[in-house]
Parts: structure tokens; sequence; C-alpha cells
């Protein structure tokens, strides 16, 4: 069965409310006793150390009188009163008692006698001695050269301390039971107080949904474990409410940026229906519906990619790549590119790095920012790539002389789908997902990629990975 909270923070305070009075009772009873004990011990020991002085003569006689306990206190002063005496011969046979022992004696067992025998003073408790127990101490008399004349007991009843453990006892349930009770009821109050701010944190988390994630937990709480809850909440819901706006947006971008060359596709079948007798038109629909068929698998691929990425961050591969040569394949690889476009490109600066990662993303995050430096570069241009060191990251560098960014725009380049001139960008077939991918592969790989533009006169963007090792010699 499962408890709330609250139970469960009630019963552990009172539990160990219980067992701090129970060791509590216990180690007062305990140092009680042995007080007690000991006061009892001295004043027995006391007793039967005037005894040794004075019931013996120098010549190891003994002097009992009859009721000598009676004379002793009378005449010598001796306070016999309260105290069970009784003496022994050597041979354990009873010599002497006291007035209070009338029909009684004092047992001696025999490691007791053993020990008095060899000159050992004893202290035990006996049971069978009145109703309650008798604390008694055996204490042997040497005379010299007779040796043990005589054996000393003198007892005390313990029904003092029997009666105060009795009462402490009583009382101490009374009020350990009422200090339960009376903290099962503070524990429990104190518990729906502090657990409060929870209850009002669970019903405003429950009015949350995905309709209305902009709402946030607005109660007044200490700066405590529940008010970092509170907060950590509110971040929560805020990761949530960007999460929710990011997978809307990017869902209605993708829905749009495919449905135009679906649109597109559509009326150019059409066209080559109606102009099934003019070859020319055919194919000039068919050539178009071509093209919007490329742009739809470009799109669909890098919104594979971009799912990908997002998939594999914590898992990609970690081989060595040199970016030297990986670089130098990618200048060899749109050489006719930038050719055709009229653009002169070339390596700037190239050293030998290594890094750590996969080859293939790394490789896509050189192309793509390259491919994106051509494509928005006019006849005429320079395109210029570098790869240096800076600090313990592989900078690889583009700068380009085209079009350039606004500031306005410069903020949301790396946001999918983004696009900074859509006419533009349709010219050069872009969709709005290469910078975003080439991010989503920098930040996958532990690195950055930033942006630095002036409008008019281009572009340079720096990707900055992990260094795995030193630069080869």
């Amino acid at each position: 069965m499962a408890f709330s909270i609250r139970t469960r923070l009630t019963f552990w305070y009172v539990t160990l409310l219980t067992v701090s009075l129970i060791g509590f009772g216990a180690a007062f009873s305990y140092s009680l006793l042995k007080i007690y004990m000991y006061r009892t011990d001295n004043q027995i020991s006391s007793v039967a150390n005037m005894m040794v002085h004075t019931v013996v003569k120098p010549s190891g006689q003994m002097f009992l009188p009859r009721d000598f306990d009676i004379i002793l206190e009378r005449f010598f002063g001796i306070r016999t009163a309260g105290n069970y005496i009784q003496v022994l011969d050597p041979l354990g046979q009873t010599v002497a008692r006291s007035s209070n022992l009338e029909g009684m004696r004092l047992p001696i067992t025999r490691d007791t006698y053993h020990a008095a025998v060899n000159g050992a003073t004893t202290f035990e408790i006996i049971q069978n001695i009145g109703k309650y127990p008798v604390r008694v101490v055996t204490k042997p008399i040497f005379v010299p050269e007779k040796g043990l004349v005589a054996i000393v007991q003198v007892g005390s009843s313990l029904e003092g301390i029997d009666e105060v453990f009795h009462s402490l006892a009583y009382i101490f349930m009374l009020g350990a039971a009422a200090s339960v009770i009376i903290a099962s009821a503070v524990g429990w109050f104190l518990a729906k107080k502090a657990l409060k701010p929870v209850s009002e944190i669970t019903k405003l988390a429950r009015k949350i949904e995905a309709e209305n994630l902009n709402e946030r937990i607005t109660i007044e709480v200490p700066k405590d474990e529940i008010g970092q809850l509170a907060s950590t909440i509110n971040e929560m819901i805020a990761r949530l409410e960007k999460s929710f706006k990011q997978i809307k947006q990017f869902t209605g971008d993708a829905s749009h940026e495919l449905k135009t060359p679906l649109t597109i596709l559509k009326g150019e079948m059409e066209i080559a229906l109606r102009s099934k007798d003019d070859i020319g038109a055919m194919r000039e629909a068919l050539r178009s519906s071509l093209e919007e068929i490329d742009r739809m698998n470009y799109i669909v691929r890098n919104l594979l990619d971009l799912a990908k990425m997002d998939v594999e961050k914590e898992s990609l591969p970690k081989e060595s790549v040199d970016l030297d040569k990986l670089l130098k394949e990618r200048l060899e690889h749109f050489r006719r590119l930038a050719l055709d476009s009229g653009i002169e490109m070339y390596i700037l600066k190239s050293i030998p790095l290594i890094v750590r990662g996969d080859r293939v993303r790394i490789s896509q995050l050189l192309s793509n920012l390259i491919d994106n430096a051509i494509k928005y570069t006019p006849s005429g241009g320079t395109v210029e790539l570098s790869l240096f060191e800076e600090g313990a990251q592989a900078a690889f560098r583009v700068r380009d002389t085209g079009v350039g960014i606004s500031k306005e725009d410069a903020p949301y380049i790396f946001d999918r789908f983004y696009r900074v001139d859509k006419a533009r960008s349709r010219d050069v077939g872009g969709a709005g997902l290469g910078l975003s991918i080439c991010k989503g592969i920098a930040e996958a790989h532990g690195g950055t990629l930033e942006v630095a533009s002036v409008p008019g006169r281009g572009s340079t963007f720096t990707a900055r990975l992990p260094l795995a090792a030193a630069p080869a010699a």
C-alpha cells in the first residue's frame, strides 16, 4: 500500500521521537541505577569497615553480644538501622545476625566464600531476602598471625530504588505516550504546511498542457528545495514550449516546402497532358518536373539528415579525421562548380590537423559551407578556404565576396527553413536547411559554428572542432 509523503513524514517523525525517548529513558534509568548502586555500595562498605574494627579484638577474639547492632548504634555511633548485618566464622557458619534478620540469614555462595577466604571483598544482589532484592557486601576479617577470623556481610534493601523505578517507568510511559500523540498531531500539521506548496504546484502543473505551455508556476515559495522544484518545473516547461514551437514551425515549414514543388509538379503535368501534340512544351514540362523532383529529393534528404542527427548526437563514430586531406578533397570536388559559376576558389592557409568524429558528417559540414559560399557569390567573386589551429581547436573558415547577410537576418540563419531571400534561395536551390545541418554537425562534435557578414561585401563562416592530437610535424 502506497502512503502519501505527508503520512510517511509524520510516521518517520513519530518513530524517531519514540526511539529517542526510549533511548533517553534507558540511558537515564541506567545512569540512575549506577548512581544509586554506587551510593548503596559506599554505605554498606562503610558499615562493613566499621564492623571489622569493632567486633574483632586485637587478639582475634570477636566481641558479639546479643543485639550487637543496637549496641553498636547506641554506644559506638555506628549507623546500622536499615542494614542487614551477619557475621560468619572462617568456615562460613553464622555466628551472629542483626536484630532485623530474625528467622532469616544472608546466603553466601561458594564463589563468594572462596573469594572471602582469599581476601577479596565482593558485592552482589540477593533476591530471597524479604519482598525486595538486597545489595550485599561480603568482607573478610584477617588478624595477623591468625589469618581469617570472621566474615562480615552487610546488606541493604533495594526497596527505595525499586519504588523509584516503578514510579519513573509509570511517569515515563505516560509522558512518552502523551509526547507521541502530541508529536503525531504536530508532525501531521507541520507536514501539511510544508507540503502545501507542493500540492499547489501539482495542481498548477496539471493544468498546463500542450495548448497553454506559456503558463508558469507563479505561487510564492521560499528559496529552498521546494522553490528549486518550482523553478526547475518552470524551466522544463519553457524548454517544452520551445520544443513544441520548433516542432510546429518545422512541421509547417516542411509541409510548405514540400507543398510548393508538388503544386508546381502537378501544374506541369497538367500542361504536359494538354500539350500532347506540342513536343517542345512537353519536354519543357518534363524538364521543369525533374527540377521539382530534385528539389523535393533535396528537401527530404536534408530532413532525414536533421532527424538522424537529432537521434545520433550521442552515438557518432569517433574516428581520426585528417582535416587537411579532407579539405583538399572538398576543394577538388567543388572546383568545377566554382569555375562554371565564374568564381575563383582557393585555399588561403591549411595545416595538418586531426579531430575525432564521423568523417562523413565532417565532410558534409565542409561541403555545405563551401557549396553555400559558391551559391551566394556572384560571378567574378572569390571564395577563400582556411584551416588553422586556434587554441585546442581546429578552425575551418570559409570567406566569400557574396551578397552578405543583414544584421536583422544574422541571428536566424541557423534556424531550420529560414532563408534570407526566398526568391534568391529558390533560384539557387536552397531550402534553408544547409546551415542548420552544419550547426548540428559542429555541436554534435563538441564544436561551434559562427558567422560574420557585411551586406554587399560577403560573409565569413568559421567552424571550430576540438583537436584530437597536436599538429603533425
